[in-house]
């Protein structure tokens, strides 16, 4: 089955740093935009992941309080300050 492929502009400054890249290391542009692009899309999978997970503990109930968070970081606060005087 052949690759689908994708087709994009970007600007020259952009494409001049990709083909010193790629003449540095040897490698062509695809290697390096695939690289990138596979990091890329990783990164930001996990983040709408994340983002899923938080929404549906929110839609159970699993929330915690505002005035709970409030209280452990004035604890926080509180706690490094106190070994400075």
């Amino acid at each position: 089955m052949a690759s689908p492929v994708l087709s994009f502009r970007v600007e020259a400054s952009l494409a001049e740093k990709l083909d010193q890249l790629a003449a540095a290391t040897d490698r062509d542009r695809q290697y390096h935009l695939k690289r990138a692009l596979l990091r890329y899309v990783e990164a930001e999978s996990w983040h709408v992941q994340a983002i899923a997970a938080g929404i549906s503990d929110a839609d159970a109930g699993n929330l915690t309080d505002l005035s709970q968070v409030k209280a452990k970081w004035v604890k926080r606060e509180d706690d490094c300050t106190d070994g400075e005087g």
